[in-house]
């Protein structure tokens, strides 16, 4: 299964629910660190990783995901789209990781 697969399985998943409470299951959870290991090979991504970071501070992967879905759906190209979910994600596992080990 290539990236995009991936993200559209992960956008298919019901994790955003109303009032845009996020729960990320078991199972959502392995394919963002999934997602986020193969986008760590993309340069674009390695290159933006700190300034994501820097943006990132202070949110949580719920936050981070919602966000994610409001820059896809306001992308004014497809290349955008792909990308906004390509940056974030490896932010969003690594997130999460730091929730697990809390």
């Amino acid at each position: 299964m290539n990236i995009d697969e991936m993200i559209e399985q992960l956008l298919g998943m019901n994790i955003a629910r109303e009032n845009n409470v996020v729960v990320f299951s078991h199972e959502a959870r392995e394919l963002v660190h999934k997602i986020a290991g193969r986008c760590s090979t993309i340069p674009t991504v390695v290159n933006a990783q700190e300034q994501t970071v820097t943006y990132a501070k202070g949110m949580s992967a719920e936050e981070l995901y919602i966000d994610m879905l409001a820059k896809i759906a306001h992308a004014p190209s497809r290349l955008h789209m792909m990308m906004s979910a390509r940056i974030l994600i490896p932010v969003i596992s690594q997130k999460l990781k730091e929730e697990t080990d809390i």
